[in-house]
């Protein structure tokens, strides 16, 4: 391999950490895969790792049983495992810190200590990858990352990490101030060296991850509006983090001097998007990889994919005029943009939730949808809503979306929920009602002990990830309650993270049943009613949740899929998973289908697809199969209302779709 003609992340020897990211479906797992492999090849006598921190791991699909190299390691991290791990490590050290910080006793501390962790997929991802920078057992880590949002979230718990060892510092003051008054000197115990060494392993990270001579992030983009949009957020936020950025790679470009009257079009949005891209972020390098025919899969593959690489300039990618059609550019070919269409939700469905890989559509479907249901539904009111931290629900529509409700068109309202604020909100409200206690006199027999005063104020750095996303859903949960709207349609975030979200509600309640019983046991101590009663409501509104998501009259999940065999593999673990929790599953939505043409790529396309098409069509022979074609990204209302139109039938029936 040319040094030359690659990034120069492939041949610095310097790097001990490359972490690849952006919007899901891009291509992340396979230009992880490519690096890692590439390394390895180059320097067989040095050992690296290929990791995963996605919940919905694809490492294995994409070496497709192949081997990799000896000096090449994989790990796809599994949570719970990884959670038993760290309990081993620090269970004793964790149940000495809030024996001797607070009022709670042995059974308490048990419970605490006993309980699954929700949102725990970052976290025990971060813990990880501290663990193994620590050992310096490799020459570089690769780590092929979960979705852009989900990965921001990675990212900031650094700092998120030091205010939980803040928390339990805390929690050791009193101990060590008792021990120095009555000995008259404080001699560090294990579980001070406990704390040192985890802070100090936090801040070695984030030296690494701000280390411009030793990490670096690749954003992984696709030359198409929404996947332009999450890259730009995503790299303001790394700039802002001061995580080093010197590459950008832009997967699957086409060339526009061959093919078709598509591609030709397909190509020359490309062009635009890659203008907007560059001029907005001139200081990257830019790296453009083209459209494979076949789906990069083996080591044998994927060792070939970085000689493709080249950079992207003015020179080598001169950009074409596009006039947009306004309409599908199924005009351009002939055909139906959708084969086989749906049929619109029953009347009695509340809940539609769209779901799927990352970069399948689900956000073009969910707006689509959306708007067919304002205009076939009239007289009702539809809320499109979005749990992904990375929203695309503005930039698909076209129009400024916040946290609030936004009218967009008759019938129909959107939101894109902002989890981190419901969850500062919380904390205000906390620390003033904290604040209240111990200024009345409240709270360790009427003594405003400071000690114990800033154990209570942070007790909220030590709650569990994910309780943020819980906190925005029962926004909805309220709308509901309010019937503001009639029905609720959902954007969710990609498969790995929707799985976590959907159990969420069972394990947040768990927690919530757990701190609300200590509330009560020493409510005589220490007792908050307002927070009280807030984690009442809150698990009133998750019960209330779950009890919707499974009944079959009123919600359903909608998958949405591509024909590669990457994204089969994952949407059976999806259906799988649907089963097991009780969610109802009726249509799927396989997008991105290639249409039949003459053209020597489209064909080529389309015969890689056809062998996985054939094993939707047997997997899910009871449900509604529809297949959407490719066709230009439809953004903005009149695009959206012409797939929403194709999409299902053109009328409902009066129990339209159920199950």
């Amino acid at each position: 391999m040319k040094q030359a003609l690659v990034p120069k992340f492939l041949h610095d020897e310097d790097l001990r950490l490359l972490l690849f990211g952006g919007k899901g479906g891009v291509g992340k797992t396979t230009c992880a895969s490519a690096a890692a492999l590439s390394l390895a090849h180059q320097r067989p006598q040095s050992p690296f790792l290929l990791v995963s921190t996605d919940p919905a791991h694809s490492l294995l699909d994409c070496f497709a049983d192949s081997a990799p190299p000896d000096n090449l390691a994989l790990c796809e991290i599994d949570p719970q495992q990884s959670l038993e791990r760290f309990r081993a490590r620090h269970q004793e050290h964790l149940r000495t810190i809030a024996l001797r910080g607070t009022f709670l006793d042995q059974s308490d501390v048990a419970q605490f200590l006993d309980l699954s962790m929700p949102g725990l997929d970052e976290t025990m991802a971060l813990l990880e990858i501290v663990a193994w920078v620590k050992q310096e057992r490799y020459a570089c880590i690769v780590v092929d990352t979960a979705p852009a949002g989900h990965t921001l979230k990675l990212l900031g718990l650094p700092a998120l990490m030091r205010r939980w060892i803040a928390a339990l510092e805390a929690m050791l003051a009193k101990y060590r101030y008792m021990a120095q008054l009555y000995r008259g000197t404080y001699r560090k115990e294990a579980v001070d060296l406990y704390l040192e060494e985890t802070l100090a392993d936090l801040k070695n990270l984030w030296t690494l991850l701000r280390s411009t001579k030793r990490c670096r992030f690749v954003p992984v983009m696709l030359a198409e509006a929404l996947s332009v949009h999450v890259t730009q957020v995503m790299l303001r936020e790394l700039e802002q983090l001061g995580l080093p950025v010197r590459e950008v790679v832009v997967n699957r470009l086409l060339s526009q001097q061959s093919g078709c009257a598509d591609c030709v079009e397909w190509a020359s949005r490309q062009m635009l998007g890659i203008k907007e891209l560059t001029q907005a972020f001139s200081k990257y390098a830019f790296w453009g990889l083209p459209l494979f025919l076949d789906e990069v899969r083996g080591t044998e593959r994927l060792l070939s994919v970085w000689e493709q690489a080249r950079p992207l300039t003015q020179a080598d990618w001169p950009l074409a005029a596009v006039t947009p059609s306004g309409e599908l550019n199924s005009a351009i070919t002939g055909h139906s943009p959708v084969s086989n269409p749906a049929p619109l939700p029953a009347n009695s469905m509340k809940l539609i939730l769209f779901a799927g890989k990352g970069g399948v559509g689900k956000t073009t479907l969910a707006c689509a949808s959306a708007l067919r249901l304002a205009q076939e539904r009239r007289g009702k009111e539809i809320l499109l809503f979005s749990i992904d931290p990375a929203h695309s629900l503005a930039a698909c529509l076209g129009c400024e979306i916040g946290a609030q409700e936004t009218r967009v068109a008759p019938g129909l309202s959107v939101i894109e929920l902002d989890a981190r604020a419901e969850y500062e909100s919380l904390k205000r409200d906390y620390a003033t009602e904290v604040t209240g206690v111990f200024g009345r006199g409240q709270g360790q027999n009427g003594a405003d002990l400071a000690f114990d005063r800033e154990v209570m104020e942070r007790m909220l750095d030590v709650a569990p990830p994910g309780l943020d996303e819980m906190l925005a859903l029962t926004r909805i949960v309220d709308l509901m309650d309010r019937k503001r709207y009639d029905y609720f349609v959902l954007d969710t975030a990609p498969t790995g993270h929707l799985l976590r979200f959907l159990e969420m509600p069972e394990l947040i309640e768990k927690w919530l049943k757990t701190f609300f019983a200590l509330f009560l046991k020493y409510r005589e101590v220490f007792w908050l009613p307002r927070i009280s009663g807030m984690m009442v409501d809150l698990s009133k509104k998750l019960k209330a949740f779950r009890r919707l998501l499974i009944d079959v009259r009123q919600a359903a999940l909608v998958a949405v899929t591509i024909p590669t065999e990457m994204a089969y593999a994952e949407t059976l673990d999806l259906l799988a998973a649907c089963q097991r929790l009780g969610l109802a599953v009726p249509i799927l939505f396989v997008n991105m289908v290639t249409p039949p043409s003459s053209c020597p790529t489209c064909s080529a396309l389309r015969r890689a697809q056809g062998s996985v098409l054939e094993r939707y069509r047997t997997k899910c022979a009871d449900r509604s199969l529809a297949l959407v074609f490719r066709q230009e990204e439809p953004r903005g209302f009149e695009r959206l209302r012409a797939l929403g139109r194709a999409l299902y039938v053109a009328s409902a029936a009066a129990d339209g779709l159920s199950t």
